[in-house]
């Protein structure tokens, strides 16, 4: 696999984790039933672990693929803080 085929892996399971874990903090913050705690706390982790993953892949990308991460990765720690806080 490529360097860029590789980033691009990440970045989208990235926006994957994103998706998921927004609609989670949604039925989360509308008290769902469904939503149980480790769910909930599963998607918090998927969170992380891409945010470490996009973190590791940064160091060996260039200027204009750091910038494109960079803003996925502002994405995560945004949708973090909503969980976190809310």
């Amino acid at each position: 696999m490529t360097e860029h085929e590789s980033l691009r892996t990440f970045l989208n399971r990235a926006e994957q984790v994103i998706e998921y874990a927004s609609k989670q903090n949604e039925l989360y913050n509308r008290q769902e039933p469904q939503v149980e705690a480790a769910i909930y706390s599963g998607a918090q982790q998927q969170l992380e672990e891409a945010y470490l993953d996009l973190q590791k892949v940064s160091n060996s990308a260039t200027p204009q693929q750091r910038e494109e991460i960079q803003r996925v990765m502002a994405r995560i720690l945004d949708l973090q803080n909503d969980m976190i806080i809310e």
